[in-house]
């Protein structure tokens, strides 16, 4: 999935964001006193100290589905795709936006914040008639609004073809999830995978899912990766919730999205659970 969200530098104010987070890293001691212990140990678990990030208002999370780590990000703004990032830990706290980027007129801050990886500038500009319509006509009003998808909009093939030529500038994926690919990508096999360990008397649970179909691999969470590193992966046990063949990317990421939301309503019956699905503040899911 490609999100996309309008950063239109010309406006000082978003400038100014821009400058502070995305052009300059903010080290952890900055910021250490505005975190909770556990958005510390996310931030910090693989030795990282300096960061790039950006933020989503509550408005905007209400008219699209809320970035997760390890998703690609174009920002665009004066007719051009300019920016390009995957997507770190996420997490909700409203004193560190307002530390970073203060508040808007109504109070309203961009309170969900996620970190920006792999940053790459890009140049790509548009006009709204390289994007079509359901019909296939060239689209003539306002391209996008303030957050979307990539994958929502039909390309006309020349700038489909501006897009693929730049597409180690755009799409960024693994093996495992090829992250980024189109929706209507057919998948001739993939699976839907749960992993639970337990640490120090806490239960995780994690939902996957797998393009290749390997029983070594485990996810790509950090929190997998933090603990598979400390104890080795003796300590977690997977199960295929589904083998599925033949469907499209798309198919298979929304499947991948019920199967988290079942999980996580299953363990809000369960003491000493916590869903890593990383999500917001990956808050504990029990009760």
């Amino acid at each position: 999935m490609i999100h996309i969200r309008l950063a239109s530098l010309s406006e000082r104010m978003v400038k100014d964001h821009w400058e502070r987070t995305v052009k300059n890293k903010v080290n952890i001691d900055e910021i250490r006193e505005y975190l909770t212990l556990q958005q510390i140990e996310i931030l910090t678990e693989r030795g990282i100290r300096d960061f790039n990030f950006w933020g989503d208002t509550d408005a905007t999370l209400r008219r699209t589905k809320q970035v997760e780590s390890g998703e690609n990000i174009i920002f665009y703004g004066n007719k051009s795709f300019h920016l390009k990032a995957i997507s770190g830990p996420v997490f909700e706290n409203e004193r560190l936006a307002k530390y970073l980027w203060s508040e808007m007129e109504d109070g309203n801050t961009w309170r969900n914040i996620y970190v920006l990886n792999q940053i790459t500038d890009l140049n790509i500009t548009y006009n709204s008639s390289d994007f079509l319509l359901n019909d296939g006509s060239p689209r003539q009003a306002q391209l996008f609004r303030s957050a979307s998808y990539l994958e929502d909009f039909q390309l006309m093939p020349e700038f489909k073809s501006k897009l693929e030529i730049c597409s180690d500038e755009v799409v960024v994926s693994d093996a495992h999830t090829r992250r980024g690919i189109p929706r209507d990508v057919l998948i001739n096999r993939a699976q839907i995978y749960e992993v639970t360990f337990s640490v120090d008397g806490k239960n995780m649970i994690y939902i996957g899912q797998d393009l290749k179909c390997e029983d070594s691999y485990f996810g790509s969470s950090l929190i997998i990766y933090h603990f598979k590193k400390i104890y080795g992966e003796e300590i977690f046990n997977k199960r295929i919730i589904e083998d599925l063949s033949n469907l499209t990317k798309g198919e298979i990421n929304d499947l991948e999205i019920e199967h988290i939301s079942e999980a996580k309503e299953l363990i809000r019956e369960r003491e000493n659970w916590f869903s890593i699905n990383y999500t917001g503040l990956n808050q504990r899911q029990s009760r």
